[in-house]
């Protein structure tokens, strides 16, 4: 029978060969990734915000959103409508040309300055999205623009949005993409880092809990209709890169009985 020292030298001996075992085997892997990687292009993913000025992501925000909701405004003869957003309105004066009863814009905090035009008849307010001073089910339309560092976790607008919306009332929910590639820490982050949603699917339980039926969706991505916003070489470079790229997303949204 062997003595003790000579068993723990054994289990020394295994012991050793068996993490040279495991380092060979992680060496392998990393330089088998290194290889993939450098075969296939593969590259470090940078945020949309140091790509593209901040101001230039507002642009594109605004264009394909305009492009989404515009054509989408019913008829608001002796309906109540509201857009929820940073300034300036995008939609207000629709709302007064389509005879609109009511037509209010709620201002989210930090928004910038905006010139009143064309929606002199139309009430502006500053509030807060999760606590809106409007009585329950008193708005038939309702367009909330959330593509704002301003506008964080959606939870608790979502289901403000279920509160003063009136039965069978429709709107538009605009939101970052949640796939765009949205920087995730950092001052120059446009999307907050406090939103829960992960997935298109957290939309249909976040509008469901609140009362809101989801009619339609519309997703927008740096696509070729963009390509007219890039203009530099810089820039062009830019748009090269991000091609494909998600951008923005529209829920269209009833309010159920």
């Amino acid at each position: 029978m062997p003595s003790m020292s000579k068993v723990e030298e054994g289990l020394k001996k295994g012991m050793f060969h068996f993490g040279q075992f495991v380092e060979k085997v992680i060496g392998q892997a990393k330089k088998a990734k290194t290889s993939y990687e450098t075969r296939t292009g593969i590259k470090p993913v940078l945020a949309l915000e140091s790509q593209i000025q901040k101001e230039k992501i507002y642009q594109l925000i605004d264009y394909v959103t305009d492009r989404f909701v515009i054509s989408s405004i019913p008829e608001l003869r002796e309906k109540n409508s509201m857009e929820i957003g940073e300034g300036p309105f995008h939609y207000l004066h629709s709302f007064v040309e389509r005879k609109a009863k009511g037509a209010c814009g709620v201002l989210l905090g930090g928004s910038k300055p905006f010139a009143k035009g064309k929606i002199s008849s139309a009430m502006v307010i500053r509030a807060n999205s999760r606590s809106l001073p409007f009585d329950s089910q008193y708005y038939d339309y309702v367009v909330a623009r959330f593509t704002t560092p301003f506008q964080s976790d959606l939870v608790g607008p979502v289901k403000e949005l279920g509160r003063v919306m009136a039965p069978d009332a429709t709107g538009a929910l605009i939101d970052f993409h949640p796939f765009g590639l949205f920087a995730k820490s950092g001052q120059e982050r446009l999307r907050g880092v406090e939103s829960s949603i992960r997935g298109l699917e957290d939309y249909y339980k976040m509008c469901r809990v609140a009362g809101l039926e989801v009619t339609d969706i519309r997703e927008a991505f740096i696509d070729d209709t963009l390509r007219n916003f890039f203009t530099t070489p810089i820039e062009m470079t830019s748009f090269r890169e991000l091609k494909g790229s998600p951008l923005v997303l529209c829920l269209f949204l009833m309010k159920t009985r």
